[in-house]
């Protein structure tokens, strides 16, 4: 979106983008009472408690307008505004659920701002949420229910005019202020951004994973711009004084630049991984683009091009106005008022907010070490059970994190999944750094990799589009297996035979007893996961995406659904059956429809929620494989802890339920195998 107007150039309370060590820390954050020995001692808190990570990640465009106002929206900390350009700073949120993925404000002034929103709660559906009162009050555009808005676009020249792109299309328009919208395009593909030519509001351009769009009669008809041979397209810039120069953001090609209203393109940077672009229409020959590796600008119109900072962080979005650069970045929000010489924070820990956590992953080798992966910010990384966390950015190449695995027999080999476009990622130094390893499509999207824990040179990878694919070599080179759907979100081993594999999918649950050479559907509804008991029991459970919770007596043969006492049958798509490895009639689950997180005492005969101090949407759960007292959720407002198992009083802990781990005494070796899984 384009704005216009002189924003002043001050920030009372900024504070300067580089003087401190990155970091995602809060030294009060996860820390339990110990004495001088570094025993933990006294009675443990009650119910859950937040850990961070903190500075949640914004991967939507920033708003301004010359009255001061000032919007940005992050996906763990919703929508924030500032009145006086950047000065100061609050939260208007009422209701609106987190998860803002796109904001955009409209032609009519300050006042009325539209926001995307990702959300899986029932009571609390996502979609494109509108406010005419300068974010006091938010109302849910009922057409857009349920949809992920990732690019939303306002006509800066006609009010009540917005584009929305979803994240598997289509493209959205709507002319009355989002009473109605109309279809526009479906390019089958994620929607990465939407730019209306300021000078001319019939001329549209459609960034997309599949390629880029052009309309010239405000989206009526569309033709792809073929020429632009980059086939991953995440933005489009659009030169505010002559708008036949476009730019183009692509992954992994760099910035494109056609200066024919994108009859034809040519590459014109280096090889980066760009999401947003942006040229100022105060300096018309300066071209800045959000990258994963901070900022780049070019000041000749993209003859030649150097870093330009943020180089600590991912951006992910880039806004000019009037000489003034705002970016959206994995550790929050910036502002440059000297064309990208030097940056600030703008809203320095927005609030207070969280990271959202997709999925937390714990390290079966190493004590008080976890993984959170995020949705529009990093891998996250703690080394001493949540009371700090450092990001893990060098090398990861993904706009998104999805699924992490730790190698269960040798901690330094980490694999990560990734959002559309990205591959899989391997760390071979614990996460330090990371390396990607690309596979089937162009725009693959990797769900979860799981390492087989008795031969861990074998690596399989789930995916969004291209099915399972299948590594003998440490995940450095992959074969696609055949018999699966084209989608695999879940994976897990036998614990008796590493040959026998269970796969989670969109068709239910399929089974192979030969190490992926052929495939049987065991259960038919949608599911997220597979948790076995041990190697000698033959009961296995698993989560159904909308159906809650099943098991078999079987080893996986036959199902049968166990849900009583488990109002939100909607499961969280990292949070499988987490069992106590010394009671194995102790079971935990997650709902990311707002259930929390429910626990069975009884081999899941019935449910109970355990959710004091807990945000009941559950997309991820890990016990702690020391001490199975402790657990983790992660969902929108970040990662949880408990060290009671999630109750409330210390009396309700039964006797056989004591943590013996949380004295020192580790939990055996194999009450860890249901946790190397997810």
């Amino acid at each position: 979106m384009r704005y216009i107007g002189v924003i002043l150039l001050f920030m009372a309370c900024a504070a300067v983008v580089g003087t401190a060590e990155p970091g995602f820390s809060r030294s009060d954050l996860g820390a339990e009472p110990r004495n001088l020995n570094g025993q933990r001692n006294g009675p443990k808190p009650p119910g859950w408690r937040n850990v961070g990570p903190t500075e949640p990640g914004i991967i939507a465009n920033m708003a301004a307008h010359p009255s001061g106002a000032v919007y940005l929206a992050s996906m763990g900390g919703g929508v924030r505004k500032s009145n006086d350009f950047g000065a100061t700073w609050k939260s208007v949120n009422a209701g609106l659920p987190p998860g803002a993925v796109s904001l955009a404000m409209d032609a009519s002034g300050p006042d009325t701002v539209y926001v995307g929103i990702f959300s899986a709660v029932a009571t609390a559906r996502g979609g494109v949420f509108k406010s005419t009162d300068g974010g006091t009050t938010w109302e849910l555009s009922p057409a857009t229910a349920n949809a992920v808005p990732l690019a939303l676009e306002a006509d800066p020249s006609n009010p009540g005019t917005v584009f929305m792109g979803a994240l598997g299309g289509p493209l959205r328009k709507t002319t009355d202020g989002g009473a109605t919208w109309t279809i526009s395009l479906n390019p089958m593909s994620p929607i990465g951004s939407v730019q209306i030519d300021p000078t001319n509001g019939n001329n549209v351009y459609l960034a997309t994973l599949a390629g880029a769009w052009r309309s010239v009669d405000g989206g009526e008809n569309w033709a792809r711009m073929t020429t632009l041979t980059a086939p991953n397209v995440w933005g489009i810039g659009i030169h505010p004084t002559s708008p036949n120069v476009l730019y183009a953001a692509t992954n992994d090609n760099g910035v494109w630049r056609s200066t024919n209203s994108g009859s034809t393109w040519q590459a014109v940077s280096p090889a980066l991984t760009a999401y947003s672009v942006a040229v100022d229409p105060t300096y018309p020959n300066h071209v800045h683009v959000a990258t994963r590796t901070g900022m780049w600008s070019s000041r000749d119109a993209g003859a030649t091009w150097q870093a330009s900072g943020l180089t600590d962080r991912g951006v992910y979005s880039i806004v000019a106005d009037s000489g003034v650069l705002y970016a959206g970045t994995t550790l929050g929000a910036a502002v440059s008022y000297d064309q990208s010489a030097t940056w600030t924070d703008a809203d320095p820990g927005l609030g207070g907010a969280h990271a959202f956590g997709y999925a937390i992953t714990a390290d079966p080798n190493t004590e008080g070490k976890l993984f959170a992966s995020t949705v529009g910010s990093t891998i996250a990384i703690t080394t001493d059970a949540g009371a700090t966390w450092q990001p893990s950015n060098e090398g990861y190449l993904s706009r998104e994190v999805r699924g992490i695995n730790v190698d269960p027999t040798d901690p330094s080999r980490v694999y990560a999944g990734s959002f559309y476009t990205a591959g899989l990622f391997k760390s071979v130094d614990g996460g330090a750094t990371w390396q990607r390893r690309r596979f089937g499509s162009l725009a693959v999207y990797v769900w979860m990799p799981l390492v087989d824990p008795i031969q861990p040179n074998i690596v399989y990878a789930g995916t969004q589009g291209d099915g399972l694919w299948k590594s003998l070599d440490y995940g450095d080179t992959w074969t696609r297996l055949a018999g699966l759907p084209n989608t695999v979100q879940g994976i897990t081993f036998d614990p008796a035979n590493n040959s026998y594999v269970f796969a989670s999918s969109s068709t239910g649950i399929w089974k192979s007893e030969n190490g992926g050479a052929t495939w049987a559907n065991v259960l038919t509804n949608p599911a997220w996961s597979v948790t076995f008991v041990d190697a000698a029991s033959d009961i296995v459970y698993a989560t159904a995406k909308t159906a809650g919770v099943f098991k078999s007596t079987d080893r996986g043969h036959t199902w049968f659904a166990i849900n009583n006492g488990i109002t939100n049958l909607t499961m969280g798509r990292s949070a499988p059956v987490v069992l106590d490895p010394e009671n194995p009639k102790v079971l935990y689950v997650g709902s990311e429809g707002g259930g929390g997180v429910y626990k069975s005492r009884d081999a899941g005969a019935s449910w109970t929620p355990i959710n004091f101090g807990l945000d009941t949407s559950v997309f991820g759960l890990v016990m702690d494989p020391f001490r199975p007292k402790t657990l983790y959720a992660s969902g929108p407002s970040g990662v949880y802890k408990t060290l009671t198992g999630g109750e409330v009083k210390q009396e309700d802990v039964s006797s056989d339920e004591v943590d013996r781990g949380e004295h020192g005494s580790a939990v055996p070796q194999d009450g860890r195998r249901h946790l190397a899984r997810r």
